[in-house]
């Protein structure tokens, strides 16, 4: 875990520090003010979120319709699946290995020789 670029027991020994030097009579009294910024960054929260609803015209909460998470391909599968078995959609696996052993051998003895492809272009030096 790292805070602000500490890790490990530099916080502790920051608090502790901290608490030395505040000592106990400042406090109660650092704490209140704590609190009350905590306080003071939840009302800026909620005050943003009202704002951006009163400015879009749509719900914060709304917004996670348009997550772009939800169109995972693996997901959107898994439920048009739903409790159907691999089983039951793919064909038989005798006759899938059958069907296509017998397509690669009629196109294998069709050929005679080796296809090589497209030929090059011919190379015209004038032209360049």
């Amino acid at each position: 875990m790292e805070i602000f670029g500490l890790s490990g027991w530099e916080p502790i020994v920051l608090l502790i520090v901290f608490l030395v030097i505040i000592g106990p009579q400042r406090l109660p009294e650092y704490t209140r003010n704590v609190i009350g910024m905590v306080r003071k960054a939840r009302r800026w929260v909620d005050d943003s979120r009202e704002t951006v609803e009163s400015e879009m015209g749509i719900a914060v909460d709304d917004l996670r319709k348009y997550d772009p998470r939800q169109y995972d391909p693996r997901r959107i599968i898994r439920e048009a699946w739903g409790d159907t078995s691999v089983e039951d959609i793919l064909p038989d696996k005798e006759a899938l290995t059958a069907s296509t052993g017998g397509a690669a051998k009629k196109t294998g003895s069709s050929r005679s020789k080796k296809d090589t492809g497209p030929k090059r272009a011919p190379f015209d030096d004038e032209a360049t």
